[in-house]
């Protein structure tokens, strides 16, 4: 896959995301061709029943027709799908920390540390250098994991209909599809999660480098960061929010706190629930119709989505903030200790 670059003028590269780019492509391991040519067959094989399932959802929701004759035809595959996103995502996600926590740390093993230094490059073009670099790399696999996941997500809810609807005694009820509306703002809300999560797993990345010597323990350092700096302010901001939501009648206030609670969860699951949500498809035996659609997609949820995307920015922004004042530590202690050496070399000229 080719990596992905913006233009110039939307985001002018310097030399080390420049260098941090070749580094990356022709450090890449190449699998010999068989090898290769079934990691493609098995990726544009998920692909295809991704978009089969999404395709059959969305033209279910057009036709008001039962999209679970899906599920039954596909059989396994659907199950596989689901199974190898999850995997995909963490695989993923453990590649992207890894690019960006070995950048900072090989120049460190490598002793090239100093002739960083001596480039006259201030820390935040390092870092953010490393950081782009990566997220060009990566953005394209990304992209394809975006369309994964909302196969995926059509499956589950395609799924979870069809054992309801399997398991009912009677088959004139009601299935009430999401809309096609909702089913597209849903897939493309995910698509846009799935990228910020890229951005924040290299921005943790690079910080977990920032602060390392070596690059196994800049890994572990960048998975625990960005447990860290997700789930623990998500738990402190709950504890305050969710004691304001009322049981009764739900109010504006109301709706603005779940907004607010749902778009903090969705930064810990990267918005799996909140975007899962919409796309079940609900069963219902009491209804006349044989189908009808609904749009379950709120004010609340638009703006939890967005508020959860602002979120990952705001993570990102802080990860490299913290990033480059780790780098900028570094590069005073370098500074100094060639101050140092200088000095020394002079008393000893003098001499």
């Amino acid at each position: 896959m080719t990596s992905f670059q913006l233009p110039p003028t939307i985001f002018p590269e310097n030399a080390i995301t420049r260098a941090e780019r070749s580094y990356q492509q022709h450090a890449a391991k190449k699998l010999p061709p068989l090898r290769a040519w079934i990691s493609r067959t098995i990726m544009w094989l998920v692909i295809t029943v991704s978009l089969i399932h999404f395709g059959g959802l969305f033209i279910a929701s057009l036709l008001q027709r039962d999209p679970t004759p899906i599920v039954r035809s596909l059989g396994a595959l659907s199950v596989l799908l689901i199974v190898f996103t999850v995997y995909y995502h963490f695989y993923l996600m453990f590649q992207t920390i890894a690019l960006t926590a070995n950048s900072i740390t090989r120049e460190k093993e490598a002793q090239t540390w100093e002739l960083v230094v001596l480039t006259g490059i201030n820390a935040r073009q390092i870092v953010r250098g490393k950081w782009w670099a990566t997220v060009q790399r990566q953005f394209s696999r990304y992209l394809l994991l975006g369309v994964m996941r909302a196969g995926a997500t059509a499956a589950i809810g395609i799924s979870v209909t069809a054992s309801f609807y399997n398991a009912s005694s009677s088959n004139n009820g009601t299935l009430q599809l999401p809309h096609a509306m909702t089913i597209l703002i849903s897939s493309c809300f995910g698509i846009l999660f799935t990228i910020a999560n890229l951005g924040f797993s290299a921005a943790c990345g690079v910080m977990g480098s920032a602060v390392s010597r070596r690059s196994s323990i800049a890994i572990l350092r960048g998975f625990v960061l960005q447990i860290v700096i997700t789930v623990v302010p998500a738990l402190f901001l709950s504890v305050i929010f969710l004691p304001y939501l009322s049981t009764s009648q739900p109010t504006f206030i109301d709706s603005a706190l779940q907004a607010i609670i749902w778009g903090i969860a969705s930064a810990v699951d990267n918005g799996f629930n909140l975007l899962s949500f919409p796309l079940y498809v609900s069963f219902e035996s009491y209804a006349i119709r044989p189908h009808a659609a609904i749009v379950p997609v709120t004010f609340d949820w638009i703006a939890a989505a967005i508020l959860a995307l602002i979120l990952y920015g705001l993570l990102i922004w802080f990860a490299l903030w913290r990033a480059e004042r780790r780098a900028v530590r570094a590069l005073a202690s370098e500074y100094q200790q060639d101050d140092h050496v200088d000095t020394s070399a002079t008393y000893e000229d003098q001499a």
